[in-house]
């Protein structure tokens, strides 16, 4: 059973049951917990024992009340991992799934990329809601499942000039299609086209990972889960204080656009440098900011 949580060093929980007990010992002794009602007036707590810096594990109940008697059900037990990267995010969208599981939408503003993410905040996001406070930014994190540490993409000055050229341009042809310019998007639509002639011209002779210096891919839209490649810019180590494991927290680049990743040393191929590359899958969760 692989799951998110593995990455925050409980590897060992491998059947249901362990997860149980684990959800029994966070509720019997929370570090945080906070409680709310959603749309439906049914209300939601969540419980986090904090396992390592900015490294939670987090459980959400609903509470249903009736004359007779009162029903907590356990909704989840996740890892969450608060990000301590900055990045700027456009329009944020929340998407409710159910009473207990919201999705965010947005986009990150240095790349136009769109992004879906896991809310980590739910119950904060509501009672910020329910005395209408607005959305002011968001934050995100990805959570690994598994991954490989693999070889830079040697570039000399002029091709890094034109990467940035390039780059410049897209964000640039993005802008004017946002502000209704019809002859942008046929812009766009030329330039996706050119590129991808281009990939496949040069996978003809060349390997794919020497081709692509990074690349952000949605693997399902429902769990928000993607597959990455990015430079590695910074590293730190963490160590869960519950089970001993050690985790890794690499920032990576990815075509211009930040994200943190956490993933427990275990599930890592490679060893980690500066310069090297990550690739790998992961779980995008993060926080609603509120006015």
């Amino acid at each position: 059973m692989e799951i998110p949580i593995n990455a925050i060093g409980f590897s060992d929980i491998t059947e249901q049951e362990h997860l149980n007990k684990l959800v029994e010992s966070i509720m019997q002794s929370p570090t945080h917990q906070n409680i709310a009602r959603d749309r439906n007036k049914i209300q939601i707590a969540e419980y986090r024992k904090k396992v390592a810096p900015h490294t939670y594990v987090m459980v959400r109940v609903s509470v249903e009340d009736d004359i007779r008697s009162t029903r907590v059900n356990v909704e989840e037990c996740e890892a969450y991992v608060e990000a301590t990267l900055e990045a700027e995010f456009e329009e944020i969208e929340v998407e409710c799934v159910d009473d207990t599981l919201y999705y965010v939408i947005c986009e990150e503003k240095n790349t136009a990329m769109q992004i879906i993410f896991w809310m980590q905040n739910l119950v904060e996001y509501l009672n910020a809601t329910d005395k209408g406070r607005p959305i002011i930014g968001a934050s995100i994190l990805g959570i690994a499942l598994e991954g490989t540490i693999i070889l830079p993409i040697l570039k000399d000055e002029e091709e890094l000039e034109f990467e940035i050229y390039e780059r410049d341009k897209l964000r640039e042809i993005v802008d004017r299609i946002k502000e209704g310019d019809e002859e942008a998007q046929a812009q766009l639509e030329e330039e996706e086209k050119e590129l991808d002639e281009q990939l496949m011209e040069r996978l003809k002779e060349e390997d794919f990972l020497s081709i692509m210096s990074g690349y952000f891919i949605p693997l399902t839209y429902d769990e928000s889960m993607y597959a990455i490649l990015g430079d590695i810019t910074d590293i730190k180590e963490r160590k869960n204080q519950d089970t001993g494991e050690e985790m890794y927290v690499f920032n990576l680049d990815i075509n211009s656009m930040n994200l943190e990743v956490v993933i427990n040393k275990k599930t890592l191929i490679g060893m980690p440098t500066v310069g090297m590359r990550f690739l790998g899958s992961c779980w995008l969760q993060g926080q609603i900011l509120m006015g």
